[in-house]
């Protein structure tokens, strides 16, 4: 059990966590956004739709990154991708195992 007797924290401590949260939240939300295209699949060429999934992405909330096209739930978890190219299913989690580090480093830059 930790003892926090005596310890003091500053006035705006609770201020000042929450907004550093949620920078840190707005810049892992953005770094999803700029890679997932790369991962996300597209359609074969004879469809009129052909690369809108790569672009429907968008932030709902903090921390959750939903694709607005129709098909994108079946794709997600169906598509066989392509060998030799990072498009297929679990798009999400292949791009943060590819990008986790880069963009760690980029959230722990000084400003």
């Amino acid at each position: 059990m930790l003892n926090f007797k005596g310890l003091v924290f500053s006035s705006d401590f609770e201020s000042r966590s929450k907004k550093n949260i949620a920078e840190a939240q707005d810049y892992i939300d953005g770094q999803c956004l700029k890679y997932l295209p790369d991962y996300t699949p597209i359609a074969h060429k004879r469809f009129k739709n052909r690369g809108k999934m790569s672009k429907a992405h968008k932030v709902a909330q903090p921390g959750l990154i939903i694709n607005t096209e129709p098909k994108a739930r079946h794709e997600y978890y169906t598509n066989k991708g392509h060998s030799g190219h990072n498009r297929g299913k679990y798009w999400l989690e292949r791009m943060k195992a590819d990008h986790k580090d880069d963009i760690l480093k980029g959230l722990n830059k000084p400003k």
